[in-house]
């Protein structure tokens, strides 16, 4: 993310409690705003979340 290298994400959203959880990015010293596009969601609770920038 540094380097401006990543245009896109896609990130899916699985129903599943893990406790204290984990950061999806840690320790980045910049700031990106990136732009919901698309959604779906799955009848198993799954979310697909894509954002581009």
């Amino acid at each position: 993310m540094e380097a401006d290298l990543i245009d896109e994400m896609i990130i899916h959203v699985m129903p599943v409690v893990l406790g204290e959880g984990r950061p999806l990015f840690g320790g980045i010293p910049i700031e990106k705003v990136f732009r919901l596009t698309d959604t779906a969601s799955h009848p198993n609770g799954v979310l697909k979340l894509h954002y581009t920038v």
